[in-house]
């Protein structure tokens, strides 16, 4: 779903913009996660670092971690498309999110995120907790970070 991302605190919602309330001139709104980086959210109460085994080994998040999702960037999504049931696809301007998953993997149609891009919603794309495995990237990419 994702090229080599590392983990980083969850950003506070607070703090991510939504583009209506953008200054004047300011016209692109910045997503509530940096590029290359992914957050649980909510974040599990336990401590924990992703740590596969092998390069060829998944990791699961632990059902016992109370995740909902993994917050994301929108531009490190890769074979990822727009769901077709289209009670999923409202909004005004983007996508608001509030009818389900609306991305869905491009291969199998397996849906697998909840992208809010609409004009007063934060800038997000949160993966289904259960659709995501975490994998350590291939050698000599990104400094071995995990993709999701």
């Amino acid at each position: 779903m994702t090229g080599p991302v590392r983990e980083v605190p969850l950003p506070d919602p607070d703090d991510a913009p939504v583009p209506y309330a953008l200054p004047q001139g300011q016209e692109e709104c910045p997503q509530r996660m940096v590029a290359g980086c992914f957050a649980f959210d909510p974040a599990p109460w336990q401590a924990h670092r992703i740590v596969p085994v092998s390069e060829w080994e998944p990791v699961v998040i632990p059902v016992d971690a109370k995740v909902q999702g993994v917050l994301a960037h929108q531009g490190d999504l890769r074979d990822v498309v727009r769901s077709s049931v289209s009670g999923r696809l409202n909004g005004c301007c983007g996508l608001d999110g509030c009818d389900g998953p609306n991305l869905v993997c491009r291969f199998c149609m397996a849906e697998i995120a909840v992208e809010r891009s609409d004009c007063w919603t934060p800038q997000e794309v949160v993966l289904l907790a259960e659709a995501v495995e975490f994998v350590l990237a291939p050698t000599g990419t990104q400094d071995g970070k995990p993709g999701v």
